[in-house]
């Protein structure tokens, strides 16, 4: 009987399992990882990747390729099935299954930031995670033996906010579902955090998540001040930078984006353009180094913030941060940045470990201006002095000691310290506590230079109703003041003088903030309507002393 080679081709495809349909992108999803092994947690210490078919049909992985940073090795032939997982291991690890897929010359999974990319027999990326040790939100002594599990495996492209540390008493889940498994409400959007400019004809725009490749692909989606845009490639394999080629040269200008939406299909509103221009070398004086906090909370990591306080914009691609030793010599460098990310003049910029846990802790007012690195150089709690250079060229260089705080700073732990300067001295003081201790990314809560000899405080709205759905459900104490060493107390009194709300006691107040107060009590009672006082004292180590009276009128709803 003759058969058809057409027939041939086909019973030989459903016999060998191969499939030469294109596999739709996140169809197959690196599912969880096991980066520092240790025997102690119960699993063997052996590094393994799990693999998730979410899809409903079978997946074959011949020809498939797993990528760690820039090592990389050929996956053999192995039939997926649908909604199914596969352990990825060394020859030696010891793993059992049918679900378990011995890989030879399996790659290395770097401890402290790791790149990890399934590219299908196409070369496209199916799936991409780029790893960094904060997404543990562990101690260092607790990583290890420890995997890093995905929970919603409905959002793929989440990135560090949908993995987590497995919550197993082995301290992992190979070849079985994630410890962590869940649901997550994902509503960040895609906002445009920085931007590179290699030369004056390109630009590299840097997004806070992956994108959805083809509508960012659009070259309407981008106006590059009066120079249109000639190309748009989004770069793989995490798809959050997109590189524009534009038609004509610029030196500077601002970029706006429209229509750009994560691989979910949510846009940006807010942060979607920036400004940028061409680089120029750092000079002395000019990126320094602006706020510490060498002396965190326990869990919170410390931060190094720079400004540039020049007038043309910075590349950060050969800025390193490090500490002088006590023998006068620069110890091992950190660098800043992977590219060559912009300063812009009057930018602020936190260094960090762990960006999340940093701005859970302290307010982050601008996101974007946190940069986080795999680690800071050492800032021991009892002083050091720390150097900021470009190459091998010293632009800054401050020596910082916990007797730089503020003198009635209680408990300088969690207090950042901030730089002023006057002249050519440099000296620093502890992050008001009206700023929260720390200003990470944003202006210093005490200004400087000073500002001129006045002080200035008011509160509104004169009449305020707390059963309002609006803004002006509650009062606003907002104060203006001349000098940076002011103490505050603020309370709030009833008509007839009783105490009701103490705001703040020995606060540090800052050149500039605000205080709100709802209406309630200190008992946490809502108050009745009525007029009420605020009585605001502030003083300095010079003894002098300030005080305002302000009235206002708290009105209640009757329904």
């Amino acid at each position: 009987m003759n058969i058809p080679i057409v027939c041939i081709a086909l019973l030989w495809q459903v016999a060998s399992g191969s499939d030469t349909a294109a596999v739709p992108v996140y169809d197959v999803v690196i599912h969880e990882m096991m980066i520092k092994p240790s025997s102690v947690a119960g699993l063997p210490p052996f590094e393994y990747i799990e693999l998730r078919n979410r899809s409903r049909r079978a997946v074959q992985l011949q020809h498939w390729t797993l990528a760690v940073n820039k090592r990389e090795v050929a996956l053999p032939s192995y039939l997926l099935q649908p909604d199914s997982l596969l352990l990825l291991c060394p020859a030696a690890a010891g793993f059992t299954g049918t679900n378990v897929l011995q890989v030879d010359r399996f790659p290395v999974l770097p401890d402290d930031t790791g790149l990890v990319v399934l590219y299908n027999n196409r070369r496209e990326v199916m799936h991409a995670v780029a790893y960094t040790p904060s997404w543990y939100v562990l101690p260092a002594v607790s990583r290890a033996g420890r995997s890093l599990e995905m929970i919603d495996p409905s959002l793929p492209c989440g990135g560090k906010i949908n993995w987590a540390a497995s919550s197993s008493p082995a301290g992992g889940t190979p070849g079985a579902y994630n410890s962590v498994a869940g649901h997550i409400t994902e509503d960040t959007r895609p906002d445009l955090y920085f931007i590179e400019m290699p030369d004056s004809l390109h630009l590299l725009l840097h997004f806070s998540k992956t994108l959805d490749s083809l509508k960012a692909a659009s070259p309407a989606g981008y106006q590059v001040g009066s120079s249109p845009v000639a190309a748009v490639t989004v770069l793989p394999p995490l798809f959050n930078i997109v590189a524009l080629r534009l038609a004509s040269a610029i030196d500077s200008g601002t970029v706006a984006v429209n229509g750009i939406s994560d691989c979910a299909g949510n846009e940006s509103g807010i942060k979607n353009s920036l400004p940028f221009s061409r680089p120029q070398s750092p000079v002395l004086g000019e990126l320094v180094i602006n706020e510490l906090l060498f002396d965190p909370p326990a869990g919170i990591p410390e931060f190094i913030e720079l400004y540039n306080r020049g007038t043309h914009a910075v590349s950060l691609e050969h800025i390193f941060l490090c500490v002088r030793k006590a023998d006068g010599q620069p110890g091992p460098k950190k660098r800043l940045a992977a590219g060559s990310r912009l300063l812009m003049p009057g930018q602020w910029l936190a260094i960090t470990t762990a960006a999340d846990r940093l701005c859970g802790y302290y307010h982050c007012a601008s996101p974007e201006n946190i940069q986080e690195i795999a680690s800071l150089p050492s800032m021991p709690a009892e002083g050091g002095t720390l150097l900021l250079l470009a190459d091998s060229t010293v632009l800054d260089e401050v020596r910082y000691l916990p007797d730089f705080h503020f003198p009635l700073t209680s408990q300088p732990k969690g207090v950042a310290l901030e730089r002023r300067d006057s002249g050519h001295t440099v000296n620093w003081i502890s992050a008001a506590a009206s700023a929260g201790y720390a200003t990470p990314g944003y202006a210093n809560s005490h200004i400087w230079p000073d500002m001129t000899d006045n002080a200035r405080v008011t509160l509104e709205p004169a009449v305020f109703c707390p059963d309002d759905a609006t803004a002006t459900n509650r009062a606003v104490l907002q104060w203006t003041l001349p000098h940076v060493e002011w103490v505050g107390n603020v309370t709030v009194f009833t008509a007839d003088g009783r105490p009701i709300r103490y705001l703040a006691r020995n606060m540090t107040m800052g050149n500039k903030g605000n205080l709100y107060w709802d209406g309630f009590g200190e008992n946490k009672v809502l108050l009745p309507p009525g007029i009420y006082i605020f009585f605001i004292e502030i003083f300095d180590l010079k003894g002098r002393v300030k005080r305002w009276k302000q009235p206002l009128v708290m009105a209640r709803k009757l329904n």
